[in-house]
């Protein structure tokens, strides 16, 4: 994979295309130079393994941030067969499948030996950190307990998938803006300096129990507008109740303001005029301010920015 300004969408076409792309850009793992067009492209290539299965697709992954806050989108850049992407979100259908579960194998008849494209981000904004990388994903196969299930003549387990469809990918390829243009970038949200110099005002320890503790907690993104409930249990532990106003299906792992995995419980704890809970088992901490009748909350893992309203629903 290489990334760059001046690659023309025909240059796979050329004998040693590889040589350009180090001549012309960055290799996987590098640094784009500073904006010389619109939107920086990117060559990338696919060789399926002699001894594996064809390749489904490739996909670029990537990710910016704005108001303290990671994003992230997938891209479907090349794929094998006469699919078409979806008009609406670029997106291809599934390949096929061609595993016999029974007997743990499965054919090459679908899919690619080789997959390779010229991409262009179409979404680009040159105020904005960003990263890039590729993702190539085969047809499926057999998972490796259908093929213990083969050996051992049993059936195979019921709670996991039979199939999957492995999967290799690159390292990144990093955008960061000048500092002219990180001027240029759209206002983000508040911080928790803007908030003091306001005269907002820190929870203590016992401000914090009395709008949490033993109750339902309704909290807003302001970035991305996402809601949530939470039930903060006096033993402990909290709950995500609801994402959206739709109940989280159990063990479902989500980047919340206060989750571990949505649905199930995971521990918190308040101490030091901070809610500590986790991220997908990581641990962040949350302070929560007061401004007037307003409370505003900054995650210690968002540079900053106080990115939500929160607000005791019930006991």
């Amino acid at each position: 994979m290489f990334g760059g300004w001046e690659f023309k969408s025909d240059v796979l076409k050329e004998r040693n295309w590889a040589a350009v792309g180090y001549a012309r850009g960055v290799p996987m793992g590098g640094d784009l130079p500073a904006a010389k067009a619109k939107a920086p492209s990117f060559i990338v290539q696919a060789l399926k393994d002699p001894d594996e299965s064809n390749l489904d697709r490739i996909q670029i992954i990537k990710g910016w941030t704005r108001s303290g806050q990671t994003f992230e989108k997938i891209y479907d850049v090349a794929w094998s067969g006469s699919r078409k992407a979806d008009p609406a979100t670029g997106r291809v259908g599934r390949v096929g499948d061609t595993v016999d579960i029974k007997n743990a194998s499965y054919t090459n008849t679908i899919g690619a030996v080789e997959l390779k494209t010229v991409w262009t981000d179409p979404d680009f904004d040159p105020s904005l950190p960003a990263f890039y990388y590729a993702r190539v994903l085969q047809i499926p196969t057999p998972r490796w307990s259908t093929y213990d299930a083969r050996t051992l003549s049993t059936v195979p387990p019921s709670g996991v998938p039979a199939t999957v469809q492995e999967r290799a990918w690159t390292s990144p390829i990093w955008f960061t803006p000048t500092a002219e243009d990180a001027k240029s970038a759209k206002p983000g949200g508040q911080t928790a300096a803007d908030l003091k110099q306001k005269g907002a005002v820190a929870l203590d320890d016992g401000a914090l129990r009395e709008l949490v503790v033993g109750k339902s907690v309704a909290v807003r993104n302001v970035v991305t507008g996402q809601r949530l409930e939470m039930l903060y249990g006096a033993n402990g532990q909290r709950m995500i109740t609801s994402v959206d106003g739709k109940q989280p299906p159990a063990g479902h792992v989500g980047d919340v303001m206060h989750s571990g995995e949505l649905g199930s419980p995971a521990a918190y704890k308040i101490g030091g005029g901070r809610l500590v809970t986790t991220i997908d088992g990581t641990p962040f901490e949350v302070v929560v301010y007061k401004l007037g009748e307003q409370y505003l909350a900054s995650r210690s893992n968002e540079f900053g920015f106080a990115n939500y309203e929160v607000e005791s629903l019930k006991r």
